[in-house]
């Protein structure tokens, strides 16, 4: 009896093994995508401690973006910071330039975003912005008003070479810059879709079928993307009272490398281009985590916008 008993405890300890594995796998997965007290943001004092300046110097001939990228440099380094100022940033237009507008007896151009935070924030007036997913600057502009009227400052980011023109000709009197936000806590390189305002990081079949692919392929670019608390750090700004994210598809990744402790986000919305109802709950849980409340959900054609604020 004992010796049958032992049998089926060996025949069966590979499936109790695997079943372990599998568990803790997905149990590591899910704490380390939402659970913001050990996810690693990749940043200098990880890597390097109190003496990250000093441990992490090396000649300027090996700050090129084939080096960050390659090397995954963390996003406050000092390179990082630097090619993002070199090579990417745009300086916002002189204030003695007037806008450029196609449309400009249209107040508002967002579809009531700018509205309802301008209400949380008591229409707050030289205020700072990042609009990421800006297209031209002006169509559907989640910031334009703030701009226009309560002279708020800001960033404007969009990796859509072709609207990315029209930004800078709309003399915009903000940051701008042609890059995505990177979904890893460091720099990469990207292909993206620059399909109009559907433009986003293209991830091989990902929802999609073959004829699909084949027509995406006329719209990929290769495009750099840094993480938003890089881009932060080159403008030396790491206070925003206005975060719009609309990137089609990667916004949780992005959310999830930002390092919260080291920057202070007022208020987001962040538009989510599904109806599934746990994609929706996963990201506002993770957000509660990070001190924001879920104020509200704006319902439009095929998305939606949720409003955070910090509590």
């Amino acid at each position: 009896m004992f010796f049958i008993a032992s049998r089926r405890y060996r025949q069966s300890m590979p499936c109790l093994i695997f079943i372990v594995f599998i568990f803790a796998f997905f149990h590591f997965w899910s704490l380390n995508s939402w659970n913001s007290d050990i996810h690693l943001y990749n940043l200098m004092e990880e890597f390097y401690g109190e003496h990250s300046a000093a441990e992490s110097s090396f000649p300027d001939s090996f700050c090129t973006l084939e080096f960050a990228n390659a090397n995954r440099l963390q996003q406050d380094h000092p390179c990082v910071v630097e090619l993002i100022r070199n090579f990417f940033l745009h300086q916002p237009a002189p204030l003695e330039y007037s806008l450029n507008l196609s449309f400009p007896a249209v107040l508002d151009s967002s579809s009531g975003q700018s509205k309802v935070i301008l209400t949380l924030l008591n229409n707050q007036s030289g205020a700072f912005f990042v609009e990421c997913g800006a297209l031209d600057g002006e169509y559907g502009s989640n910031t334009l008003y703030m701009e226009r009227y309560l002279q708020w400052k800001g960033i404007l980011i969009e990796a859509n070479r072709e609207l990315f023109k029209e930004i800078l000709a709309k003399r915009r009197h903000a940051w701008s810059l042609p890059v995505c936000l990177s979904t890893e806590p460091y720099p990469t390189k990207v292909q993206f879709d620059a399909n109009d305002e559907a433009g986003k990081i293209y991830e091989p079949g990902k929802d999609e079928t073959s004829v699909q692919q084949e027509n995406v392929s006329n719209w990929l670019i290769e495009v750099q993307c840094f993480p938003l608390y890089s881009i932060l750090l080159a403008v030396g700004q790491t206070r925003v009272e206005y975060f719009s994210l609309d990137v089609e598809g990667s916004e949780i990744k992005i959310l999830v490398n930002i390092p919260w402790n080291h920057v202070e986000i007022k208020t987001l919305t962040v538009e989510i281009t599904t109806r599934n109802q746990r994609d929706l709950h996963d990201l506002t849980r993770y957000m509660e985590k990070q001190g924001y409340e879920n104020v509200e959900l704006m319902d439009g054609p095929g998305y939606y916008d949720i409003v955070f604020i910090k509590r």
